[in-house]
């Protein structure tokens, strides 16, 4: 008997594939024949000791010959356990080396990131040169696209996406909840005169995406109901800059304004605010926030958020802001 199996001479086909001895025994087989214990085998694989010996029951039935010798205190190989040993270890081994190549970060030192545009923009740009500066070894392709990335290639190694979530494809974590606010230039409130400005009166700016109507709705109600939606988008970023060249009033996410906010760039006319649909997320397979420079990116990314967070909470403390259930 050799040990040295060639694989690739075997030729399967549906009937061979019925016949094979289940996978799940076979690893309990492994496990319980490397360390010579049931218990053992139990405690590593995290199972009972009775379903381990389940298992290999299971596997002996199927051989139809005994594959341990069974003493008092200790198990221990047959004849016909030990002969089958060494082809369950390659197999096993072939099975590891596989699965490690397909998981193996093809490059390791660049991070590649796609983004909504606005979010990339108006967000991660700016302060993406904390992060190389934090992590010099990695260095960032970032794209943008509103499309949901399906990672079956190796172009992208994580997204961050507005949505709903419950994608059960891929591993999704909660970067921030977001807030609505409505925003506007300081000088479009100011009249010539001095007199109240009647917010009827100002022109508005509209994400005109599908899952802004019931917000939307509830923002031209509270500006007046009268008012002309002079500008439509579906780009917050476009949004953002019409905002800011005082073409009108927009309901903007905090996480994209709050700077212009606390510099006095733009000003909020409404004293309230709206939950978003949606939420931002970190996207990718399972595998790949185990590759180091993902790992970085999410330690960063996620403090980062902690103080836009923390920045809201406060500004709508102070400024007496209210929650509109629309």
């Amino acid at each position: 008997m050799t040990n040295d199996i060639n694989f690739y001479s075997v030729n399967l086909n549906l009937s061979d594939m019925d016949r094979l001895p289940p996978l799940k025994a076979l690893r309990v087989f492994l496990v319980a024949a490397e360390h010579g214990s049931f218990k053992v085998a139990a405690e590593k694989l995290f199972v009972t000791q009775a379903a381990v010996s389940q298992q290999i029951r299971l596997l002996e039935d199927y051989f139809a010959k005994p594959l341990f010798i069974r003493l008092n205190r200790e198990v221990r190989l047959s004849p016909d356990g030990a002969s089958l040993l060494p082809y369950i270890q390659q197999a096993f081994k072939a099975i590891e080396e596989g699965s490690r190549a397909l998981s193996v970060d093809p490059s390791p030192n660049q991070l590649k990131i796609t983004s909504l545009p606005s979010f990339a923009a108006r967000w991660l740009i700016p302060r993406l040169g904390s992060f190389q500066q934090a992590y010099p070894e990695f260095n960032c392709l970032v794209s943008t696209s509103c499309d949901l990335h399906d990672f079956s290639d190796d172009s992208q190694d994580l997204a961050i996406r507005f949505a709903e979530g419950g994608n059960t494809q891929l591993m999704e974590k909660v970067l921030t909840e977001d807030y609505i606010v409505s925003v506007c230039h300081p000088d479009l409130l100011q009249t010539k005169d001095g007199a109240d400005l009647n917010l009827g009166s100002l022109p508005l700016l509209i994400d005109d995406s599908p899952e802004l109507k019931q917000v939307n709705a509830g923002f031209v109600r509270e500006m007046g109901g009268k008012n002309q939606v002079v500008l439509q988008l579906l780009d917050s970023s476009l949004q953002v800059d019409a905002a800011l060249n005082g073409q009108g009033v927009a309901p903007i996410r905090y996480s994209l304004v709050y700077e212009y906010i606390e510099h006095g760039h733009l000003v909020c006319p409404l004293k309230c605010y709206w939950n978003s649909p949606y939420a931002n997320y970190l996207v990718a397979p399972e595998a790949n926030f185990d590759r180091p420079k993902v790992m970085a990116f999410t330690n960063w990314i996620m403090e980062e958020v902690r103080a836009v967070e923390a920045h809201w909470q406060m500004f709508k403390d102070t400024s007496n802001f209210s929650l509109m259930d629309d």
